[in-house]
């Protein structure tokens, strides 16, 4: 995942909360008197920590959160450094045995926890802030954390105890004669004692920010030595590689290979059962009684902001959530709870499982469960530090006879259990089901986010969470029929897992050389862009950061501004775009070129796989709300096409050795599912005979013969045909056809003159839209519009844009998946060793050798235009080549 700038969502509720776990609880740990509870359980670092937790919550109320902790592991410093960190004092033992009871509380009220072999908390934390470009407060001991602020990251730093803190913008680090860049400069002279970071012996703090106040930075000073005289100078010119390496030990990575998208980290107020639970446990009574206080005032705002913002109540009837008078009562599982500890319980147990039992099976970090309904059985497995249990490897031996065939298995993430299940060396075999994936289909305009979240939405209680969730799997089941969604289930999304696991698994070559020279070429073309920027502002300055920005164009430059924002000045491209002067396409040329940069040479460095060069993206399944896949980590469905830039980056994406890439899409295939929903006899004909459609077009809204149609003609029409599928207004295709507002209404008014049905099926799927509140696709997948009743306007304009394709945006989501299952199931039946990588769009891509490349290619063909039976064709081009760009 990289860590291009994020923050263009327009959310301003957003505020995110990262937790510098290790330097707090340290903290919490040294200012509290040993405490335990009735076991003898440490418990005062927990406590202290708890207690700035909930400070914070309460003051900031902040809407998602992310506890992030360093590993016992070394990181790469060590590797550049070995003496680094080695004057430190190994963590006291009292201090150890809290953190996993931190961990396992945190876990319990719904927190996300991060830590990551090989980089140190700081790292993550860095990566996050930039990758979460929402206003962020990261909280932590350490001044190291100071270099990460921000226009939109502020560093809540801990001086003393637990409650005397203070607050780090840009300015107030100015205040102290520093800019965050700084922070990594002083270290880099100064050292750090705690980190035996060894700096520039001699140069201690005055002297260290007197360099920085002359010369800026390290290279400033030694830009500069010869200015410098005496010992002084003596002194940095023999430490100068010592001064680098500081340098290098004290920089936080930004990039960190870390797997965490936004939404995981999305805090709930309110505190589960479990967690109250496990707090009474530890004797933390007036903590429950905080948070209880402050998550029924969260509770209370939530309610006034949904009520305002969009009224789903109709939404929540058709989806199955209980009315308002169920809504209060909350569904108990009884079942008892059996505890395994020895690999000989396990093996009894799972002996006594009868087959043709249905079971739901999940994997947590230190137990594996499964629950029949009746029992719940937790297999403890050993810690490497810490208590007893079985291996983790005896643990898979064990439990594979329950993946087979035998019993119906239960998950909430199937997908994600397979990957489990291949690093211990099994296979998942059917009857297998995914909660998840239910509850998706069932309402997909709600994000799902854990297990807790899906049981309280269906009001079960999560005291155990196995046995609720085995319950909730047939509630689901019922809906799903209730709503005539098995079949969309159970022959396309259910037989889907294993076709997105093994494109996983398998992944996508990445040619380093060609990614190189990209770089390099990129890297070069940035700089200069970069030097006439400054030229042209008559001054060096942060190009990123918005505020220095809005203050070269609107203030030094003069320009003219335009809309503001809470923070400033906007200098969106759309506002760059309308301004007259030289800078603007530097400054737009080395935003698309960083971009490029950052999100597919970077981005890809970083989840590239260093043995195989292969990149293996996630298929996320339950997402999007017409039922498309997504990809993340990296995203490959993104790869830009329409400059040659973006049309480059194909070029490095390459087979696997001996190998070719076959690709196929489908032509125009919402227009031809807008011809069959429609019945439009003038659009049916034309795809029928195989005509020009854009052609077409162009010859009927411009009233002239149809060998009379220019390419200009032609480009504006196929700008039209693609416009109205998606509700385009006169100024959007004003924009995209480069014509006067006046044409563009003009050719929207004479497209729905030519083609009167088009207009009264997409008028008809606004209608019903609002009147049943969902619309569904050929094959039954639903889509609910909660938009079309909210008192604002804006949103239910998108509602009625979102309900006039929804059947054909979401049918071509069923198609391709079918088409998916079609090529899938066609090349395993064959025995062949091609395999299906990559799907994007209308498109799927096939990593096959070169003596399956024709056989391959008539597959493709086969299986996609075999996927639906429509009033017109469907039509698949198929080419194929040593890259993707080849390829296409």
């Amino acid at each position: 995942m990289n860590n291009e700038n994020i923050k263009v969502m327009n959310n301003e509720n957003i505020k995110v909360l990262l937790l510098d776990s290790n330097s707090l609880i340290n903290r919490a740990f040294h200012a509290l008197p040993p405490l335990t509870n009735g076991d003898g359980v440490y418990t005062n670092a927990v406590y202290g920590y708890m207690t700035m937790l909930i400070k914070l919550i309460a003051e900031e109320k902040p809407t998602h959160i992310c506890a992030v902790f360093d590993c016992r592991a070394k990181t790469f410093r060590h590797s550049i450094y070995d003496k680094y960190k080695g004057t430190r004092k190994p963590m006291a033992e009292e201090l150890a045995a809290q953190i996993p009871v931190l961990q396992e509380l945190l876990t319990k009220l719904g927190i996300k926890i991060l830590f990551r072999e090989g980089y140190e908390a700081d790292d993550i934390l860095g990566t996050l802030a930039k990758r979460f470009a929402f206003p962020t407060l990261i909280v932590s001991g350490d001044r190291d954390c100071l270099q990460l602020v921000d226009d939109t990251t502020t560093v809540i730093l801990t001086k003393r105890g637990i409650t005397d803190v203070k607050k780090y913008t840009p300015e107030v680090l100015k205040e102290e004669g520093f800019t965050p860049f700084q922070i990594i400069e002083y270290k880099a002279f100064a050292g750090d004692s705690s980190d035996n970071i060894p700096g520039c012996p001699g140069v201690g703090e005055k002297t260290a920010k007197d360099l920085l106040a002359s010369y800026g930075t390290v290279n400033g000073v030694y830009e500069h030595i010869d200015e410098i005289k005496g010992k002084l100078q003596q002194k940095l010119l023999e430490n100068k590689e010592s001064v680098y390496l500081s340098e290098r030990l004290a920089t936080i990575d930004v990039n960190a290979d870390i797997k965490c998208d936004l939404d995981e980290t999305k805090y709930s107020y309110c505190v589960s059962e479990e967690a109250k639970e496990y707090m009474q446990y530890l004797q933390f009574k007036k903590l429950i009684e905080k948070m209880d206080s402050f998550a029924a005032t969260e509770k209370s705002e939530s309610k006034k902001i949904n009520q305002t913002e969009v009224n789903d109540s109709n939404v929540s009837e058709l989806v199955g959530e209980e009315n308002k008078s169920e809504k209060s009562i909350i569904k108990k599982v009884k079942t008892d709870v059996v505890v395994i500890k020895t690999e000989e319980e396990l093996s009894e147990t799972i002996s006594k499982i009868q087959a043709g039992t249905t079971v739901f099976i999940e994997f947590l970090s230190d137990k594996t469960v499964i629950s029949t309904g009746e029992k719940t059985y937790e297999a403890v497995i050993a810690d490497n530090f810490f208590g007893d249990g079985i291996s983790a490897e005896k643990s898979a031996e064990i439990l594979e006879p329950i993946f087979s065939e035998k019993y119906t298995k239960v998950f909430f993430d199937a997908k994600k259990t397979m990957h489990i299940l291949h690093d211990s060396g099994l296979t998942l075999v059917s009857p297998y089901e995914d909660v998840m994936l239910m509850a998706y289909l069932i309402n997909n305009t709600k994000t799902i986010k854990s297990p807790e979240q899906l049981l309280e939405d269906y009001c079960f209680s999560t005291e155990n969470r196995s046995a609720a969730m085995l319950s909730l799997y047939g509630l689901l089941k019922e809906k799903l029929y209730e709503k005539s969604l098995d079949k969309l289930y159970y022959e396309i999304e259910l037989p889907l897992i294993e076709v997105l696991y093994e494109m996983e698994q398998t992944g996508f070559r990445i040619n380093n050389d060609i990614l190189e020279e990209l770089n390099a070429k990129y890297t070069s073309e940035i700089n200069i862009l970069l030097q006439d920027i400054y030229n042209l502002a008559g001054e060096v300055f942060n190009v990123n950061s918005t505020k220095q920005l809005a203050s070269v164009l609107f203030d030094k430059l003069g320009l003219k501004h335009a809309k503001k924002t809470k923070t400033g000045y906007s200098v969106d491209a759309a506002t760059l775009e309308e301004l007259d002067h030289p800078i603007v396409s530097a400054i737009l040329r080395y935003r698309e070129l960083a971009k490029l940069k950052s999100t597919y040479i970077e981005g890809m460095k970083a989840v590239m796989n260093p043995i195989t060069g292969k990149v293996h993206t996630c298929f996320n399944q339950c997402v999007t709300a017409t039922g498309r896949l997504s990809s993340t980590e990296p995203n490959l469905q993104n790869i830009p096409v329409r400059r040659s830039e973006g049309r480059e980056i194909r070029k490095m994406f390459v087979p696997s050795r001996g190998c070719c890439l076959v690709t196929a899409d489908y032509s125009q295939i919402e227009l031809r599912l807008l011809a069959h929903f429609s019945e439009e006899p003038k659009l049916i004909e034309a795809y029928n005979e195989n005509g020009d459609i854009h052609a077409l077009t162009a010859s009927k809204i411009f009233n002239v013969p149809l060998e009379d149609v220019t390419p200009e003609m032609r480009s504006s029409a196929k700008a039209v045909n693609f416009g109205i599928i998606y509700g385009i207004s006169g100024f959007g295709l004003s924009k995209n056809a480069g014509v006067s507002r006046y044409q563009a209404k003009t050719f929207i008014e004479q497209y729905f003159a030519t083609y009167p049905k088009i207009k009264e099926y997409m008028d008809g799927n606004v209608e019903n839209a609002k009147k049943q509140g969902y619309l569904t696709t050929m094959f039954g997948r639903i889509r609910y519009f909660p938009e079309l009743s909210s008192p604002k306007h804006n949103i239910r304009a998108f509602g009625e844009r979102a309900a006039m394709n929804m059947p054909l945006q979401g049918t071509a989501s069923d198609i391709i998946k079918i088409s998916m299952l079609n090529v899938y199931r066609e090349i395993k039946r064959r025995n062949l060793k091609s395999k299906l990588i990559l799907q994007v769009h209308d498109e799927l891509i096939i990593d096959a050798p070169e003596e399956e490349k024709e056989e391959v290619a008539e597959i493709l063909k086969n299986g996609m235009e075999s996927a639906a039976k429509l009033r017109v064709p469907l039509t698949v081009n198929v080419a194929s080549g040593k890259n993707w760009y080849e390829s296409k």
